[in-house]
């Protein structure tokens, strides 16, 4: 009786066993397990998409194939992608993601994140291909983008993939995964900026420069001794400070019949 116990635990790791070695479940949500997807149309005609997964697969990325997914099976060319949450614990992670169809390559319109950054247009075929697993056979799964100096597989995936317009220019559909894996060790990180989805970003308008009128140089007449006029034995210089306080004197009109100073006011 001991061994029923053990038989039993065997069969149910059959199956996750074998998943993973297919790559992970794409459809829609099964209850009892809480993985897949499942999506449904909003009053506003927006698309939420809600996805879970186990193990080192990321939702997220399964919710990026399923939005691209059905904007193709609907004649669509690219999908907006207009932000979301995600979710992650030791025995899961979900993600729920809001998207809209588009014939044209512009900046989406109707962004539901905060951060404008994560709202992007994506090209769909290019998503359903990096998203489409070893030969397009496990959707929701990142194809190996490159590899690194030490010959590690670089996988490159969430938001950001596809992306063709977005709300900033130059933003590159915000901050794209980077999964590196060496024998069976994963590394989950931000992908650096050579990395991302080149974009190209708007030409600043110029910038008016306003160059303000120069304002007049108010010049003050300081007497000079005339030539051949000598300096008092022993007298002090005038500082120019001095000069202009007795110039300004000079100028001044006085009260009083002192015909000395130049020209009178009456009293």
């Amino acid at each position: 009786m001991r061994f029923w116990p053990c038989l039993m635990l065997l069969a149910l790791a059959q199956p996750a066993l074998a998943g993973r070695e297919e790559g992970p479940y794409y459809g829609p949500m099964k209850g009892w397990q809480g993985v897949g997807y499942k999506d449904h149309v909003e009053k506003d005609g927006t698309w939420r998409v809600e996805a879970a997964r186990r193990g080192p697969y990321d939702a997220i990325d399964l919710a990026l194939y399923r939005a691209a997914e059905r904007a193709r099976d609907a004649g669509y060319r690219y999908v907006f992608l207009l932000g979301g949450t995600g979710r992650r614990n030791l025995w899961m992670n979900s993600a729920t993601l809001y998207a809209r169809p588009s014939h044209e390559a512009v900046a989406p319109v109707g962004c539901r994140s905060r951060k404008a950054t994560t709202c992007y247009t994506a090209d769909v075929a290019e998503v359903l291909r990096i998203l489409g697993g070893p030969d397009g056979t496990q959707p929701g799964v990142a194809i190996v983008d490159h590899r690194d100096e030490y010959g590690r597989a670089v996988y490159l995936s969430g938001y950001g993939t596809g992306a063709v317009a977005t709300l900033v220019p130059g933003g590159g559909g915000g901050s794209r995964m980077m999964t590196i894996v060496d024998k069976g060790v994963t590394i989950t990180g931000a992908a650096p900026a050579a990395a991302r989805a080149a974009i190209p970003a708007a030409p600043m308008p110029p910038v008016p420069v306003v160059i303000a009128p120069a304002r007049p140089v108010q010049v003050v007449a300081v007497p000079v001794m005339p030539a051949g006029r000598v300096m008092p034995r022993g007298a002090v210089p005038l500082t120019p400070d001095e000069r202009f306080q007795r110039a300004l004197k000079a100028s001044q009109p006085v009260r009083g019949g002192d015909p000395q100073q130049g020209w009178t006011i009456s009293d």
